[in-house]
């Protein structure tokens, strides 16, 4: 085992990307597999919702078998549509999703400490959450604004953690660790991007039967088809525009733009507050909503983490 793992206490920033942040599983099957254990966790939006998860004692090998089974229409469900006042999404069926894996714990009981990085929409502040409910934390955290309706918070009103802190190094540091991994998943605009291609083979493994018991005793019930579901506009919408050139769909704007803000936010922090690894997986071939589309994002995050491992096992200097 690399002497950074015995002498040093090891944390992960987990950053924001919404559907690309499936890379973060493989990043952390490299780690489980390379027995290299995690002290401290931070994650904003995505990486919220996947660090509480991680953090709350469930592998990545059984975190991915869960997204191996989300196909185009379960991911559709997460999305309930409400009345457009402060948000298309009031984002009921994620919290059910958390809830079906590892139940309603505080913060403080998780098996790793956490934090969860979210934005006071009235303030502009930087929230960080350590205590109380894991579940209305990451909800807060994975706000984006403009689709998902606000996170009330302790009296506060929070949205997307990404809009102040996309890769909390800074706060993963606060909490005790002296050697930080980073993960970005935002992959930088107008960069050239290509969709992976996957043979007909790789595609049917995508719908695979979950076994493992975990998963099965917590989420054959919410896994099951949802029926008489709205029909979601993020996903019909995206469908329909692909033959519609000339003008982005509204989602597509309001993600875009968050993503300009965000990259312009990150490559400041990361010149003041620099992680001792920093992994990007290759994953902006993959749409923001395209939450079916894990495999390709695991693959990714494997792939980038795997190319670091030399750095992961070198002895401390």
């Amino acid at each position: 085992m690399a002497k950074i793992v015995k002498t040093r206490k090891i944390g992960l920033a987990l950053g924001a990307g919404a559907a690309r942040g499936f890379a973060h599983i493989g990043v952390l099957k490299v780690l489980d597999e390379e027995k290299i254990p995690i002290d401290f966790i931070a994650g904003t939006s995505i990486g919220a919702l996947i660090g509480a998860i991680y953090a709350s004692g469930i592998s990545a090998r059984e975190f991915e078998e869960l997204v191996l089974n989300l196909d185009r229409r379960k991911t559709t469900s997460f999305f309930t549509p409400t009345l457009p006042y402060s948000g298309l999404v009031e984002g009921r069926r994620i919290t059910e999703f958390m809830k079906s894996i590892i139940g309603n714990p505080n913060i403080e009981d998780l098996k790793i400490p956490f934090a969860a990085i979210a934005t006071d929409v009235m303030s502009g502040r930087e929230v960080i959450i350590t205590k109380g409910s894991t579940i209305e934390a990451v909800r807060a955290s994975i706000s984006i604004p403009g689709i998902f309706t606000p996170c009330k918070y302790n009296g506060d009103f929070l949205v997307d953690g990404g809009l102040v802190n996309p890769v909390p190094v800074d706060c993963v540091r606060e909490m005790g660790a002296d050697f930080i991994i980073a993960v970005n998943i935002l992959p930088s605009p107008g960069r050239e991007v290509h969709k992976l291609r996957m043979k007909y083979e790789e595609k049917k493994t995508l719908t695979a039967h979950i076994t493992s018991e975990i998963v099965n005793t917590r989420l054959s019930q919410f896994l099951r088809p949802v029926k008489n579901v709205v029909e979601n506009p993020f996903v019909t919408l995206t469908g329909k525009l692909k033959t519609i050139q000339e003008t982005p769909s509204i989602f597509t704007v309001i993600l875009q733009t968050i993503a300009i803000a965000e990259n312009q936010i990150l490559n400041l922090q990361l010149k003041s507050s620099k992680p001792d690894i920093l992994i990007e997986p290759r994953v902006g071939f993959i749409k923001p909503l395209e939450f079916y589309r894990g495999k390709e994002g695991i693959i990714k995050g494997e792939d980038a983490a795997k190319q670091l491992l030399s750095r992961l096992r070198r002895n401390d200097r």
